[in-house]
């Protein structure tokens, strides 16, 4: 949706799968300062049915803190647990189009058998004048999987800034030497950025004999 001022109309599609149904709490979570045409809805739901509501939204004066994607956020509170999905309202004007972006400030880490090390990352939104929030994926071949712990972490990125995350490597005391891969994953919102491959490097186990 763009938006330049003016209310911009969408549409919230609510849907049953299966035998589920019941009362639903729909909650709208606009950007400080915004107006929407209403803010909480209750909507009985039919097992295996759907329901269209129309929402309109206003941006706040000038769309501070400027030109670019705004977040609305719509949160489906059901006997089944919480759902949630996104409106993005682009304001117009921006110098460069709204983008996400992972970025590893190591190319390669390299740490021995039975030790430990990090492995960073920078994740970023430009352009987005919304806070993000999701998680952070380490994503390895199979066989790998080992070598970070944990794979997930949660993620906060502030509007139009920067969050760093970090993956601990822990290689076993009888990982093979050699170098390995992995790359960072980025969910927020339903938006995905990947980052470059980062050399996990694991060189042969140091052992001494009983006279050393």
């Amino acid at each position: 949706m763009t938006c330049d001022g003016e209310p911009s109309a969408a549409t919230v599609t609510l849907a049953s799968h299966g035998g589920a149904g019941g009362p639903v709490v729909l909650t709208v979570r606009a950007p400080d300062g915004w107006q929407a045409s209403w803010t909480r809805r209750v909507v009985e739901l039919a097992p295996g049915g759907h329901e269209r509501i129309p929402l309109s939204v206003v941006p706040a004066p000038g769309a501070r803190p400027g030109p670019g994607e705004h977040l609305v956020g719509i949160l489906a509170a059901t006997p089944a647990g919480e759902f949630e999905d996104v409106l993005t309202v682009t304001v117009p004007g921006g110098p460069v189009p709204a983008g996400r972006w992972v970025r590893a400030p190591e190319p390669a880490v390299t740490v021995a058998p039975g030790e430990r090390g990090r492995v960073r990352a920078l994740i970023g939104a430009t352009g987005v004048r919304t806070a993000l929030t999701g998680r952070a994926h380490a994503v390895s071949p199979y066989g790998t999987w080992g070598l970070i712990g944990p794979a997930a972490r949660p993620l906060h990125v502030p509007a139009d800034g920067v969050a760093e995350v970090e993956f601990a490597l822990r290689p076993p005391l009888d990982t093979p030497p050699g170098e390995y891969w992995m790359l960072v994953k980025a969910v927020c919102q339903g938006r995905i950025a990947y980052g470059p491959a980062i050399a996990l490097r694991i060189p042969p186990r140091v052992t001494y004999s009983k006279d050393e």
